[in-house]
């Protein structure tokens, strides 16, 4: 008996058309068609099973790889997750460096892994075949100086949250690191089984890519194995800060230019537009060119009076906050602090305001915000809320940011596989968004990259991402940008356009951020010498690791877990959001107030002893007594 032809699902939630795997759209919705390639913990099948479904769903390509060909059913997945699962789940904040467990096999004990968007030809064949991404070891003798050393700033930021979760052994194995587009990704982690891993085994495999490192920075990654082998880098930060110097040296013969355009509108379901951009543009000509550029993309909370007002006024703030910022006079860290304070300070005026007109839960206003800041090779981003950051490339597309949502906050406390956590009732019910508390309350999710090639940022509110859009559309929509078919400003258009006819239930904004790097023509080819770091090294200790400043909800603890945030999503507004992140926390004045009910327990008992003794001198003092004081000095001196 012969079996049908293997047929892929359309991405489109609102069809469940099946096509021929050789279709790039739907036969009958016309969306392309989205293939999720995923990958295998342990050799799943056998050489016979190739080319065949694995549980009537995932199409075997080798013994590794699969194709979902079923992406609306949702995985197997266990009861309870287990313990070597929960700790990709704890670092979801550095997705995509970090894969996501999809689900399980049939045979419960074989994983799948997402990756997101891997690189494939025009047909959605594997350009990479059975690696599914290129290793970075096989892609290093060919690569730029500048890519050698993005890859390698990348390692070392990565280190601290590996370490702490014990699975940094995975970046001294060259054959589990894997290159993404502008992303260095780890195809899985592995657990430090043997030994206490050191940065002096990083030194070990940097020696070797010292011998096939590009001639123009061959010195400087012969001396940072060297240092980090004798110990003389003793930190991750100090490693980072190297890298950072290095790279900045180099970029002085490249040249780097972003253009920035930005449009809003209220969509064909709304009578009001609550969103805001910067710069908010109108005509093709409106495009700005700079090489320090800012972009912002804010949603008012939807359905709440003022959530326009909230929008508009963070957008302002902090681009004449931003703006009046001397960037070249300023190190990373501190730039990232300084994003930090002013969108804490955006949090403020909306919050205080809100209190100021007496305003309570529903009626309270609040936004969220995406934003990319352009510092010349380096790029960073923040984000609250919802709306959402893309980074693609000629062979990619990532979605860089983590909804502050309910179904991700489970991820990160490693309770539920993602897939999973999106099941459950008010999945995407916000837990936080700028205004609804004071600044005490919100963490902004704040991240660093460096740029090493073309490439273009979309920043999105959820009228345009929502269905997963942006997957489906970015290679038809913006890859024409890369290869110099389309400008930005007529792609924005079309994606507010596209948004507005398949979405249409929200307003929609859209800000595309078009980073170019050429060498500067009159710059002669560049050598870097370690001397010329040297003094970073000393300065690097000053550092603050700046890689992932989040909601850092991967780092908690069970038993803090009970203290992270719930959900209030946009119905229920402000009566919960951040208001669990302080709940650990003691108020200032506890410690001095149980002091001072100490010390006048203390003077009490000593006036009761003293009375006593005047009324009765040979009753002398009670045992009882003389336990409670010395009990109450203990406590004192401890300042418990």
């Amino acid at each position: 008996m012969s079996h049908p032809e293997p047929q892929i699902q359309c991405s489109n939630p609102h069809c469940a058309a099946s096509n021929s795997l050789e279709a790039s759209v739907c036969s009958e919705c016309s969306t392309p068609i989205v293939r999720r390639y995923l990958w295998s913990s342990d050799k799943a099948i056998a050489p016979e099973q190739k080319t065949t479904l694995v549980d009537d769903r995932y199409l075997a390509l080798t013994e590794q790889i699969f194709l979902d060909t079923k992406p609306k059913l949702p995985p197997l997945t266990p009861e309870e997750v287990p313990a070597e699962i929960a700790v990709y789940l704890q670092l979801f904040a550095y997705y995509p460096h970090i894969p996501q467990p999809h689900g399980l096999l049939s045979d419960k004990k074989t994983w799948l892994f997402d990756y997101g968007t891997v690189p494939t030809d025009s047909t959605g064949e594997l350009t990479y075949g059975a690696d599914l991404l290129p290793k970075v070891k096989d892609l290093w003798k060919v690569a730029t100086p500048l890519q050698q050393l993005n890859w390698l700033w990348q390692i070392a930021k990565l280190w601290r949250p590996l370490a702490a979760k014990r699975v940094v052994s995975t970046l001294i194995e060259p054959n589990l690191i894997r290159i993404n587009g502008q992303i260095l990704q780890l195809i899985y982690l592995q657990p430090d089984l043997e030994k206490e891993i050191e940065l002096r085994d990083l030194g070990n495999l940097w020696s070797q890519w010292a011998e096939t490192a590009h001639p123009s920075i061959k010195e400087v990654v012969l001396q940072l194995a060297v240092n980090l082998e004798t110990g003389a880098i003793a930190q991750a930060n100090q490693l980072a800060a190297l890298l950072d110097r290095a790279i900045s040296l180099y970029c002085e013969t490249q040249q780097y230019s972003y253009q920035i355009y930005a449009m809003s509108d209220s969509g064909p379901s709304r009578s009001n537009n609550e969103d805001a951009a910067y710069p908010l543009c109108s005509k093709p000509e409106d495009v700005v060119t700079a090489q320090n550029a800012l972009a912002i993309v804010c949603d008012g909370v939807g359905g709440h009076d003022g959530g326009e007002i909230a929008s508009g006024e963070t957008s302002r703030y902090l681009q004449q906050k931003i703006s009046a910022l001397s960037l070249n006079q300023l190190n990373p860290p501190k730039i990232s602090k300084k994003l930090t304070k002013y969108i804490k300070g955006a949090n403020d005026i909306i919050s205080k305001r809100n209190d100021s007109e007496q305003r309570q839960e529903r009626q309270r206003m609040g936004t969220t915000l995406v934003m990319t800041l352009s510092a010349a090779q380096q790029v960073y981003l923040a984000h609250v809320g919802d709306s959402r950051i893309y980074w693609i490339t000629a062979n990619s597309c990532h979605q860089m940011t983590i909804d502050d949502d309910l179904a991700s906050r489970e991820v990160r406390l490693g309770y539920a596989l993602y897939r999973d956590s999106l099941q459950y009732p008010s999945a995407g019910a916000l837990i936080q968004a700028l205004g609804m508390r004071d600044s005490a309350a919100l963490h902004p999710n704040l991240q660093r990259f460096i740029i090493d090639g073309e490439c273009v940022f979309v920043l999105c509110t959820d009228g345009l991402s929502d269905f997963d859009r942006v997957e489906q559309q970015w290679q038809h929509k913006i890859l024409p940008i890369l290869a110099q078919k389309q400008d930005i400003a007529s792609a924005v258009k079309d994606l507010i356009a596209f948004a507005n006819q398949h979405n249409g239930h929200d307003n929609v904004t859209v800000a595309l951020v078009h980073c170019q790097v050429q060498p500067k023509p009159d710059s002669s080819q560049i050598k870097i010498r370690w001397s010329d770091l040297e003094s970073t090294l000393t300065d690097a200790t000053q550092w603050s690791d700046d890689s992932q400043i989040d909601s850092s909800l991967s780092n908690l603890t069970p038993t803090e877990a009970s203290s992270a945030p719930t959900a209030v999503g946009e119905v229920t507004i402000g009566e919960q959001i951040g208001e669990s992140y302080g709940r650990d926390k003691q108020p200032k004045w506890l410690k001095p107030l149980i002091l001072l009910l100490l010390i006048s327990t203390t003077v009490g008992l000593l006036a009761y002893k003293l009375l006593q003794s005047q009324i009765d001198p040979d009753s002398g003092t009670s045992p009882e007594t003389t336990e409670l004081e010395t009990e109450t000095e203990t406590e004192i001196e401890t300042g418990e």
